[in-house]
């Protein structure tokens, strides 16, 4: 899978054919701005209005083909969601919680892929405690982190081999999710391009020429983009 890249044109296509509005068009950057933007709300609308029928309707509507798949978007934790740079006073990153509040109000499933040393704990349950314990120890917002939006979905590794970029900790994160399609946001490009090895999908973060989290459109649709 392929991460995020800006496209300055698009080819549209309206309905069968290229009949409708508009016909088949390259569009150069102004017009293809609108019209990706126009594209998106629909696409955005039309995953969401999935989302809101029946699964026996969906399947009875399509035949059992194209359904819309699950996704899961992990994140790692600190410089990607956790501002780390002042020590005991972390803080979000710009953006953050907003992009998490719209994946939460959208239902996507979120976790958690950090690397902390193995001898926090001796399960995964441990150091996941620990990984917590050790940030709200030092954080400075006025309400604590949302460890509860990310569930047991908090991957660390097992022994210094499993730390990222190793594809170990990647692997778990796609094993756990199953069928769904997996995201992974972070600011690191090795660890983008492990993840992507490991068949994720993966968006560099904080970049200053597109947006600074995964567009969540992306996400919803049904197919990779």
């Amino acid at each position: 899978m392929r991460s995020y890249h800006a496209k300055r044109g698009v080819v549209v296509r309206w309905g069968v054919g290229c009949a409708g509005i508009g016909g088949c068009g390259t569009f150069g950057p102004v017009g293809g701005g609108i019209v990706r933007g126009i594209g998106r709300l629909v696409v955005v609308l039309c995953a969401v209005g999935g989302l809101l029928v029946p699964a026996g309707q969906a399947a009875a509507a399509s035949g059992g083909e194209h359904r819309p798949k699950c996704s899961v978007v992990w994140f790692d934790l600190g410089n990607t969601l956790v501002d780390t740079s002042v020590p005991k006073q972390m803080t979000y990153l710009r953006g953050a919680l907003e992009h998490l509040r719209l994946l939460r109000a959208v239902g996507v499933p979120v976790g958690l892929i950090t690397n902390v040393p193995p001898e926090w704990g001796a399960t995964d349950a441990e150091r996941a405690a620990a990984t917590k314990a050790y940030i709200d120890a030092a954080w400075a917002e006025a309400e604590p982190f949302p460890w509860s939006w990310f569930g047991d979905r908090v991957l660390t590794p097992r022994s210094t081999a499993e730390a990222k970029p190793a594809p170990a900790l990647f692997e778990r994160g796609k094993a756990m999710a199953g069928a769904c399609r997996s995201f992974y946001e972070g600011e690191t490009p090795a660890e983008i391009a492990a993840a992507e090895q490991s068949g994720m999908t993966g968006y560099l973060v904080s970049r200053p020429d597109r947006p600074a989290y995964l567009p969540v459109w992306r996400v919803l649709v049904p197919f990779d983009v």
